[in-house]
């Protein structure tokens, strides 16, 4: 494999408790769901709602 400006060596391992979701419930649908990434607000995959709450 061919990299430019180096990479990382050897195999990558990733820390289960580095990234974990946080359950949701829409407060319209009432939907659970996970949510991961901290920079968007969850919004309800079932009702594109961003009336959440973390639980």
């Amino acid at each position: 494999m061919c990299t430019v400006g180096g990479g990382p060596t050897g195999d990558l391992n990733f820390d289960d408790d580095r990234v974990k979701a946080k359950n949701y419930r829409c407060n319209e649908c009432e939907e659970k769901f996970p949510h991961i990434n901290p920079n968007k607000k969850p919004i309800c995959p079932n009702c594109d709602s961003d009336n959440v709450t973390e639980i």
